[in-house]
């Protein structure tokens, strides 16, 4: 087990081995139900998390109480860093989606000035590039000016994260799971789940995608790259 998780450190914040297995010893695997909450925006940031199970939803609640789905943690993969380096608190609130298992380490790895210090920091400076350039396409798809454009978007985002392949009709295609609401997508998408809807039916009718049990399954994805793409 030690072992398992060393190795899903290193791959996940791409240190060295030597720095992962110092990690796996000091880090705590926690198993949550479904619907908890992890933490939320404006906690102070004192723990990094690395999914190894379930799904993570990150949220941002507006001071009107509109949730805004940020996007999706998936197994394998590291939420909650924002603040590590500088003690800010979160930007995000942290739900948990269905029964997950996290791995917590604490943000006093960063700070005790040893080589796994400096290797963890430069590993944050890396993750936190790749945070910054995905925060930069969502906000840019967020004022593309119609639903068609905005939601192609978030659901091409969404299947490149989170999406699997299945079998349909003889043949394999993308598919996002029921872990995905027609809600999510009009909150990523800056539209309404009836318009969600609508708009999902009407590409439905065009052979590019399916709706199968809560399923979206993505038939024909050139041409809803096209259709992101349109002007």
């Amino acid at each position: 087990m030690e072992e398992r998780l060393s190795a899903l450190v290193e791959e996940v914040l791409g240190v060295s081995p030597s720095t992962a297995t110092v990690l796996a010893g000091r880090g705590v695997r926690q198993l949550l139900p479904g619907n908890a909450v992890v933490y939320y925006q404006d906690d102070p940031t004192t723990h990094i998390y690395l999914l190894v199970r379930g799904y993570i939803r990150l949220s941002y609640i507006s001071e009107n109480g509109i949730v805004t789905l940020l996007s999706m943690a998936t197994p394998g993969q590291s939420f909650g860093e924002s603040g590590s380096l500088d003690s800010l608190p979160h930007c995000d609130t942290a739900f948990t989606v269905g029964t997950t298992e996290i791995m917590t380490l604490d943000c006093a790895s960063l700070r005790d000035g040893s080589e796994t210090a400096v290797d963890l920091e430069r590993a944050m400076a890396r993750i936190f590039a790749r945070r910054w350039r995905s925060h930069v396409d969502f906000t840019r798809a967020l004022y593309l000016p119609n639903l068609n454009l905005r939601l192609s978007h978030a659901l091409l985002r969404l299947l490149d994260d989170m999406g699997n392949k299945i079998k349909f009709k003889g043949r394999m295609v993308d598919c996002l799971g029921p872990v995905i609401t027609q809600r999510d997508l009009g909150s990523m998408a800056r539209g309404t789940r009836e318009n969600v809807n609508k708009t999902l039916r009407s590409w439905e009718e065009d052979g590019i995608i399916a709706l199968e049990d809560r399923h979206i399954l993505v038939l024909d994805r050139e041409a809803l790259e096209d259709v992101a793409r349109a002007p």
